[in-house]
């Protein structure tokens, strides 16, 4: 009976033990969610804040292009970016104007490198792709670097706009890269239904380190 009575005080108390432990577990997981969701929402918070002060900068300050590319990127892991562009231009029979973005990669920083496997430098990596006439993803597909890029769009007379980005660089070495952005408008102010020929309207070069 004494051994019964010991075995039943002994479950007891590890159900008890159990009980404080999924408990105290709970907290604890509860505690790391909440302070990862917070950490996501400063984040979050803080991007949307930059894009604001960019936005901002193309439509007040004298900037035609801004585009602040990541430091370092990783093969195959996508980095979020921006691309400003202020249009100083009103179209004669419209109230928009077109333009379009390029991204080139000029050449790696390592003699004798590729910008992208069995293609050297200069040769686009994302937007359109003005020597093939085509945009990157269709016409040159190898050698895309952006999940998502905005390659044509119209701008509002005398205005300018952010338009978020995505790079995930893929078919490279590790490397440290001089790029190149440039973005065209179109002849004659035109708007994009018009299907313009373009002109170099604002370009910045950059150094992008692949690893």
């Amino acid at each position: 009976m004494r051994n019964k009575k010991a075995a039943l005080e002994l479950s007891i108390t590890a159900i008890v033990v159990l009980i404080i432990a999924i408990t105290v577990l709970g907290l604890g997981i509860g505690f790391i969610k909440k302070q990862f969701g917070a950490g996501t929402e400063l984040v979050s918070k803080e991007l949307s804040n930059i894009k604001e002060q960019i936005r901002d900068q193309v439509r007040t300050g004298g900037d035609l292009l801004v585009f602040p590319p990541p430091e370092q990127v990783s093969i195959g892991r996508p980095e979020g970016t921006f691309v400003g562009v202020r249009n100083t231009a009103a179209n004669p029979d419209g109230d928009r104007v077109c333009f379009r973005v390029e991204v080139r990669c000029l050449q790696p920083f390592t003699p004798g490198g590729e910008c992208v496997r069995g293609q050297p430098g200069p040769v686009a990596v994302g937007g359109y792709d003005f020597e093939r006439q085509g945009y990157v993803s269709q016409v040159n597909s190898e050698a895309n670097w952006f999940t998502s890029l905005l390659a044509q769009f119209d701008l509002k007379n005398y205005e300018g706009d952010v338009y978020d980005a995505v790079m995930q660089v893929r078919n490279v070495r590790p490397d440290t890269y001089s790029m190149e952005i440039n973005i065209y408008k179109a002849k004659g102010d035109q708007a994009c239904s018009a299907a313009p020929e373009f002109e170099s309207y604002a370009s910045k070069t950059f150094v992008l380190k692949v690893v």
